[in-house]
């Protein structure tokens, strides 16, 4: 089985550092369609093995595991494709040499939605000419509160991006219908599920502005870079 380029499925997140995309990841990941960044759990949902309620428990570990370590945590790319978006700087055909098996069976289903992070301007993944783009706005009151200065505005190169308000994070009802935006734009429905699943969204908000700061103490900051624990 060969990579297939041509997938619709993958979404390519683009975000600065320390702006907390990872977590509008997770809070996506509660849709049975939407997968986390990890084979095995990834693997586990596309098997019927995990609903919302259980996907919630994996999201809500992150910050349970976030305030046992005092560290950043968190699902990355590597654990999921077996390479991320910087083996593709320096060579665009890295990831036929370097991703896993499974990443191969991602881009040949339709069903299930998965997550890449490129934080420049995505032309990282520009052969998969048929990607989604999540970027993020607003936010800059994040960065800021865990210590850090917004990068400079990213290079304009994107195609039908969906961008997410991080101001909504804020606010119960603001972020639900930022969810639900995003899940439209990826053509997908709201979860049978619907009180459970605007229940465990609200535990997750609740959770990121209980923790999102933890890890990026003065102590965790090696080179202006976070430490960072992946799951």
């Amino acid at each position: 089985m060969e990579i297939n380029f041509s997938t619709e499925n993958l979404i390519v997140s683009n975000y600065p550092g320390w702006a907390g995309g990872r977590f509008i990841q997770l809070a996506l990941a509660l849709h049975p369609n939407i997968l986390f960044q990890n084979e095995n759990l990834a693997r586990s949902k596309m098997l019927g093995e995990q609903d919302i309620e259980s996907s919630y428990n994996t999201a809500y570990g992150v910050f349970d595991e976030k305030r046992k370590t005092g560290r950043h945590v968190e699902y990355g790319c590597q654990g999921l494709a077996g390479f991320h978006c910087g083996d593709l700087v320096g060579d665009i055909t890295a990831d036929e040499k370097l991703s896993n098996q499974f990443w191969k069976e991602l881009t040949n289903q339709k069903k299930f939605f998965f997550f890449m992070v490129d934080p420049g301007n995505t032309k990282s993944f520009r052969r998969y000419t048929n990607r989604k783009i999540l970027t993020l706005k607003n936010f800059e009151w994040i960065i800021e509160q865990r210590g850090g200065q917004p990068d400079e505005p990213m290079a304009e190169d994107l195609t039908n991006p969906h961008s997410f308000d991080m101001n909504s994070i804020n606010d119960s009802i603001a972020f639900r219908n930022e969810i639900i935006s995003t899940l439209k734009y990826l053509g997908l429905a709201e979860p049978n599920d619907k009180g459970g699943f605007e229940m465990y969204l609200e535990n997750l908000r609740r959770g990121f502005l209980e923790t999102y700061k933890i890890g990026f103490e003065s102590e965790n900051i090696k080179d202006g870079l976070c430490e960072i624990t992946y799951l």
